[in-house]
């Protein structure tokens, strides 16, 4: 093994070990000899590695003290040219998503690192990690769902990450949140359907996606229930399986309104002849309530210049998008 690659192989390993909780965040750190005996190398390569990772705000020396582990809590006021975004390409509404953000980024001067996580938490885990450890501090994440890795995201904003989390999961104080106001996105299916009268009302939603922007969309559908005085019932059908059948419980004269557009198509062949109010706007055999892509990619890229500014008078923030219906 090269110089060059055991010294990547330290970095990695005390990276690693901070994260998994091993070194918390302003401990302190072996000394290069004492490392160098753990990790079966030499004191000058493990001082490469804990250079390197003081170059990228990992760690901090303290002269005559030793090493220590970085311990931020607000944001990294470093300058930046690229953003990092994890996400899946696996439908319509990741790819306009992934277009937008790159307009957005190329218009100020800036690169795009795209990670494909494919919805999968470990692999979340693990681009975060490898993209934080390379030096790339400002992160736009879709989450798979509430299984992805929080302690880990956690760990890299006292580690100097900024941080946006849009659509799908919000996050607690250690990062921002960008998404759709679903309030105002349901409302307005409610108003347009009143037009033509609510009858017995369905929610479609995921049986195998726990997410905090359907949990909105629920709460939000049980609300103009209410207003309505009308009594609603949740159908989940799978976000992920094909749909072989008419799900029970959906009536000849049942008004429905799903979750978002992926799930409408599900049910398309099956209720083509009658109303279907849903969430997105990428389809046309439905009223639609489009969501405002590239305002949210324009507002998530905000956030994190935000952050790099305001430094330690960062507070984590949460934006919510209005969009407009379609297909009326």
């Amino acid at each position: 093994m090269t110089d060059i690659n055991k010294t990547d192989s330290v970095r990695t390993k005390v990276f690693r070990a901070i994260l998994s909780g091993d070194f918390a965040p302003g401990g302190k750190l072996p000394t290069e000899r004492d490392m160098a005996e753990i990790t079966g190398t030499s004191r000058v390569t493990v001082r490469r590695a804990y250079e390197q990772l003081e170059q990228i705000n990992i760690l901090y020396r303290k002269q005559g003290s030793g090493t220590f582990v970085a311990n931020h809590s607000a944001g990294n006021t470093k300058a930046f040219s690229q953003v990092a975004l994890l996400t899946s390409i696996s439908d319509h509404f990741a790819l306009e998503f992934i277009r937008a953000i790159e307009q957005v980024l190329s218009a100020k001067d800036m690169l795009l690192v795209l990670r494909i996580t494919d919805e999968t938490p470990a692999k979340e885990e693990l681009a975060a990690i490898d993209l934080v450890g390379k030096g790339v501090n400002n992160l736009v994440i879709w989450p798979s769902g509430h299984a992805f890795p929080e302690k880990t995201f956690e760990r890299l904003r006292v580690l100097g990450t900024n941080m946006v989390f849009f659509d799908r999961v919000v996050p607690r104080d250690y990062a921002d949140y960008v998404g759709l106001d679903n309030d105002d996105a349901m409302n307005k299916l409610f108003t347009r359907a009143a037009e033509s009268g609510i009858k017995q009302p369905i929610f479609i939603t995921h049986s195998d996606l726990q997410v905090d922007s359907d949990l909105m969309r629920l709460r939000a559908f049980e609300t103009n229930c209410a207003k309505q005085g009308v009594k609603g019932n949740i159908i989940k059908i799978s976000y992920k399986q094909e749909l072989n059948r008419l799900p029970e419980g959906i009536l000849p004269n049942s008004t429905v309104f799903c979750v978002n557009d992926i799930l409408a198509n599900k049910l398309k062949p099956y209720i083509a002849d009658r109303a279907i109010y849903s969430i997105d706007g990428f389809i046309d055999y439905a009223v639609s309530y489009k969501q405002p892509i590239y305002k949210m990619a324009e507002t998530a890229v905000s956030m994190l210049l935000e952050q790099q500014r305001k430094g330690s008078r960062w507070k984590a923030t949460r934006k919510f998008c209005k969009g407009e219906l379609v297909n009326v």
